[in-house]
């Protein structure tokens, strides 16, 4: 069987991830952005392999997860689920105030 870290695994598709995973017999280590989260992941699948916990919207924040990830060993896999919400609509244009006249 695999080991296999997600992140964003503390609910949706990662949460639903990590226990067919688990299931299924594999070894899955867990993402969290928080310790609240942490906690919850861990309440969800106490049978994983650790929990990493950090914001992956910085670099440092990154790093951070990284390294906690590597200490708990090498995996086979990783499944990268954590992403930016979506929060309206509307974009950023980069066009000049003289094409936005035309």
């Amino acid at each position: 069987m695999a080991r296999i870290f997600i992140t964003g695994s503390t609910d949706g598709l990662g949460l639903m991830a990590a226990q067919l995973l688990l299931r299924q017999g594999h070894t899955v280590a867990l993402h969290a952005r928080n310790n609240t989260r942490a906690r919850d992941a861990h309440a969800a699948l106490p049978d994983n392999a650790g929990v990493a916990v950090g914001d992956l919207s910085s670099i440092a924040g990154t790093c951070d997860v990284a390294t906690q990830v590597n200490d708990l060993g090498t995996f086979d896999a990783v499944i990268h689920n954590a992403g930016v919400g979506y929060h309206g609509r509307g974009f950023t244009a980069l066009i000049t105030p003289k094409e936005r006249a035309q």
